[in-house]
């Protein structure tokens, strides 16, 4: 490649909201389908390999090197979508939902999650401040 050239700037700019996706599975042992929801694409490979089928327990199996006389063992993907839904949490003990992974009061541990609009409780300002000013930019 001719270091003298300029190439356009192509990184994406993810920095409103990640994209997450949602991944269906096949066991390679029983073939039962399991769903994966909630994943950046970065760990989609991972859990294919660290994730026990549901319905047989079993896990990918690594053949050590490409001579050895097993073959490896992976759940191979049926389906991959990406998630167009908000994920909404709040925490255990608390009364506000929360949509915006950046915001300074989204849960990380003890916190009751949904994929709908709650509509009893509150929903974080931040969160919808958020939301707008991305929606006007």
């Amino acid at each position: 490649m001719n270091p003298n050239v300029n190439l356009p700037d192509c990184r994406i700019n993810d920095s409103y909201m990640p994209t997450f996706w949602t991944v269906v599975l096949r066991c390679y042992k029983c073939d039962g389908k399991f769903t994966v929801r909630h994943l950046s694409l970065d760990r989609i490979s991972e859990i294919c390999l660290l994730t026990p089928c549901p319905h047989c327990s079993i896990s990918a199996h690594i053949a050590p090197s490409p001579s050895y006389s097993e073959e490896s063992r992976l759940h191979h993907v049926v389906y991959l979508r990406e998630e167009t839904e908000a994920t909404y949490r709040k925490l255990q003990v608390g009364d506000t939902w929360h949509f915006n992974e950046s915001c300074s009061k989204w849960p990380d541990s003890g916190y009751v999650e949904l994929e709908f609009l709650p509509t009893v409780e509150e929903v974080c300002n931040e969160c919808k401040t958020s939301q707008l000013k991305n929606a006007q930019s």
